[in-house]
This record gives structure tokens, C-alpha cells and sequence, in this order.
């Protein structure tokens, strides 16, 4: 998949204004905020997060387990906060980590439209596995512990226990909450053997319906026709979409306590491209358009259309601030970190020609974002080109 299309598939319009923006998220975010101060905070990145709420907001039932799902870490945490902190921190790694899995999945994934309908079939079956294994499973098995910790006040160690093991002795008193996340709502086969069918390719493609097989002991048959088939691939995102979204705020709420519990940001490994995802999106809130990215030789460039009805000189200022976060991005994944010296966000026309753009070292970005330097001092360091039309 071309790395670009991830960012256009984001959709730019100049009709909805980050003040726009900003009343939804207030309207339908703020509520899960325990102060409207860390509300504030964060509304960069819920414009971004919210492109996954809306997929899952207007179902009902995934909406009831989204709330499900975050009144259970509130209560956890209410109850003994120092003790869940610690839990939240000791499973951060492995729980950020499926973010970075998922993102290798989008940016890796196909373009499926081309494929017959047998090979679009035998790649979803691909995506139902990636999704439960590598991304809802982790969530699911930190769910677990705060299940248990709020029905028997004990944080049980999972683990080692193999993913039907979680799934099976998962508490009877919430199984009714929370069936959506155990089995699928089309032929009610468990979400773990799901992950079995697409990883084991227990599977058989025929030309009216897909026979999948599984269980434990005795081996059973279930025969699915496609549009069924489709609709189980649509619930393992919306399944991972929820779990994670009652985790994103959770952590978002008590972010400094958990990086606290961490001995800071340093060992965090965020992959860059989520974090370019978000810097794209908001870019577009507030009136760029997005063109494409460009890797020049020791720098990383953005490319964006100016901001309508402002002239060239004021949209590379406005521009020019997203550079600190775009070096801290590429600096904060282990991965990227050594490709670039500096980073650059240019003004394009229509025909991707270059009409202004800004410069600076990714050293310099980075003393900025620490403090170490003022406003002033890091402007000084900034290189700014704007074409001469004489």
C-alpha cells in the first residue's frame, strides 16, 4: 500500500472549523473527563481519536460496551488508584504496542479492490487474525484483570494464559455486558476461535458460502455465506475499536500519574506514523490541506495547499508550527529516528509545486519542545523560503 493514502483517505474540508471541531468534541467527549483542564489538554489528539469513535457511535451496542468499558476503569481506579495506576503502567508497553501493529496492518494492507472474491476472502480471514492477536487480544487480557479486580478485589497474572483460557473463564457476572466481546453476534463463535479458523486457515472458500471448522475436542463445521462472512469481519474492528477507545481515555485522564509510574517518557517507543496520522489530521482541521509527504535526502517534508483566503507568507508561519511535533515524532520512534537531520513543512500549488516553505534541525525542534530554548531562539534557527515571483 503506498505509505500517502492513509493520510488522504483523511478528508479535508473547509466547511467544519477546529472551532466547529472543538464544540463536538465538547459535546460528546468532555463528559469522560474528570476535569475540564485535562479535557483541554488533549483535544489535539481527540480530533484525531474521534475518526475512530465516530465508527462505533451511532451502533448502539457497541456504544453501551464502549460505556461499559470505561465506567469499569473508572471504578477501578476510583477505588484504588495507586494500585490500578500501577497496573495500567506495568501494561502500557505491551498495550501501546497494538497501536503500532495496527498501523503496520493499514500501512501494509492491499489494495483488495483488484482481487477476485476468493482472494479478498482469504485476506480478510488475514485481517480477522492480525486484529485479534495482535491487537485486541492485549486489550482483552487487561480488561480481564480489572474485571476481576472489581469483582473479587484481586489482580490475577493472565499472562501465560493462552487466549481461549481468558476468553472461557472470563466472569459470568459481566459475560451479558460484554458479549460482544467474546463471540461474534452473527453465528456466536468465540472470539478466540475466530483468531484459531483465520490463523490455523480452517477454512474452506466455495463459490456460494465459506465453511470454517473448529473447537477444542470435537472438530464442528459451520457453513457462512458471504455477506455473513463481512459482517464478522466489521465486528472484529468494531470490538477493537471499542476496547481501545474506554482504554485511550482512561489513559488520557490520568496520563501524568502513568508516565510518573514510568520514571518518564524516555523509554516510550511511538511509532511514527501514528504520530504523523494525528499531526496530518489536525493540519487539516485548521486549514491545510494535505498533499503528500517527500523523504529528501537527511529531511522529512510535508507538502500541504495553503490556507484559503490567507496569503502565502502568513499560511508558512501558521505551517511552520507543526515542525517541533513532526520532530518529536520522527525522533520518538527507534525506528525512524536516524534516517533524518531536519524537518520541513512546504506550501504547494495544485501542481505540487514548491511556493514557500520552513526548515529546521531536528536538534533544535527537540531543545525547543524540552524548553531549552525560547521562541525566539528557535525562529532564529528556522530556515524560510518563500519563491520570489519578480
Amino acid at each position: 500500500m503506498k505509505r500517502d493514502k492513509i493520510y488522504e483517505d483523511l478528508h479535508f474540508t473547509s466547511d467544519f472549523s477546529v472551532e466547529d471541531w472543538n464544540a463536538l468534541l465538547k459535546l460528546k467527549l468532555a463528559k469522560y473527563f474528570s476535569n475540564e483542564s485535562i479535557f483541554e489538554k488533549n483535544k489535539e489528539i481527540l480530533r484525531t481519536e474521534f475518526v475512530n469513535y465516530i465508527r462505533f457511535c451511532t451502533k448502539p451496542e457497541y456504544f453501551k460496551l464502549f460505556e461499559w468499558t470505561y465506567d469499569l476503569y473508572k471504578e477501578c481506579i476510583s477505588s484504588d488508584k495507586q494500585q490500578i495506576i500501577k497496573v495500567v503502567a506495568n501494561s502500557f508497553d505491551e498495550i501501546s504496542s497494538t497501536d503500532m501493529k495496527w498501523m503496520t496492518n493499514v500501512l501494509t494492507q492491499p489494495e483488495v479492490n483488484d482481487f477476485s472474491e476468493r482472494d479478498k476472502i482469504s485476506y480478510y480471514f488475514k485481517v480477522i487474525d492480525e486484529t485479534l492477536e495482535s491487537a485486541f487480544k492485549p486489550r482483552f487480557k487487561f480488561l480481564d484483570k480489572l474485571v476481576n479486580y472489581k469483582l473479587y478485589g484481586f489482580i490475577p497474572d493472565n499472562s501465560g494464559s493462552d487466549f481461549g483460557k481468558v476468553i472461557r473463564d472470563f466472569p459470568d457476572q459481566v459475560k451479558n455486558d460484554t458479549i460482544l466481546f467474546l463471540e461474534d453476534p452473527i453465528v456466536s463463535i468465540s472470539t478466540n476461535q475466530w483468531r484459531n479458523i483465520a490463523a490455523h486457515k480452517s477454512f474452506t472458500i466455495n463459490k456460494n458460502d465459506i465453511v470454517v471448522e473448529y473447537g477444542r475436542n470435537s472438530i464442528q463445521k459451520l457453513a457462512l455465506s458471504y455477506d455473513n462472512f463481512y459482517k464478522i469481519v466489521h465486528w472484529t474492528q468494531d470490538i477493537y475499536r471499542v476496547i481501545r477507545f474506554g482504554q485511550v481515555l482512561t489513559d488520557l485522564n490520568y496520563i501524568e500519574e502513568i508516565v510518573a509510574e514510568l520514571g518518564g517518557t524516555q523509554n516510550m517507543n511511538i511509532r511514527f506514523e501514528s504520530s504523523l496520522l494525528h499531526i496530518i489530521h489536525n493540519m487539516q482541521i485548521v486549514g491545510f490541506e494535505f498533499v503528500s509527504n517527500e523523504e529528501q535526502s537527511d529531511t522529512f517534508c510535508l507538502n500541504v495547499k495553503g490556507k484559503i483566503d490567507h496569503d502565502l507568507e502568513s499560511s508558512l508561519i501558521h505551517a511552520s508550527q507543526c515542525l517541533d511535533q513532526l520532530s518529536c515524532a520522527i525522533y520518538d520512534d527507534k525506528f525512524v529516528r536516524n534516517n533524518f537531520q531536519k524537518t520541513k513543512i512546504s506550501i504547494v500549488d495544485d501542481n505540487r509545486n514548491t511556493l514557500a516553505s520552513a526548515t529546521i534541525s531536528i536538534e533544535v525542534a527537540l531543545k525547543k519542545s524540552k524548553g531549552e530554548l525560547t521562541l525566539n531562539e528557535y525562529l532564529s534557527q528556522m530556515d524560510f523560503y518563500i519563491k520570489n515571483y519578480a
